[in-house]
């Protein structure tokens, strides 16, 4: 009996230790915005956010593991890396959608680019 309480208590304490942990974890991130530049050559994605009662430029590195979501129109493309800087070259003041890591490494980039 005794055994079993100390096997309980000991789960227990696991299982708070482990809830801690993932509790602490941070969350991905979304970052909406505007295209204010591309440079496919330098893999920089530089956007346009409103925070606040501001207007703050972020520059993304763009990962070869990046996925693009372009919309142009009633076409929508999807790749992934430097390829998807290409599509956006020209599309300055199109809206965007970022989805960051924890890290803030871009996962992926949803646009819808006007014509």
């Amino acid at each position: 009996m005794l055994r079993a309480v100390s096997i309980l208590c000991t789960l227990f304490a696991l299982l708070i230790v482990v809830d801690a942990g993932v509790a602490g974890a941070k969350k991905n991130q979304m970052v909406k915005g505007t295209i204010k530049s591309v440079d496919a050559s330098k893999d920089l994605l530089v956007i346009n956010q409103k925070v606040k009662n501001e207007n703050v430029d972020r520059e993304l590195s763009i990962l070869d593991s990046t996925e693009f979501q372009v919309t142009i129109g009633n076409d929508t493309k999807q790749v992934t890396g430097k390829n998807g800087l290409r599509l956006l070259e020209g599309k300055e003041g199109s809206s965007v959608q970022v989805k960051c890591d924890k890290d803030v490494n871009v996962l992926r980039v949803t646009v819808k680019a006007k014509k």
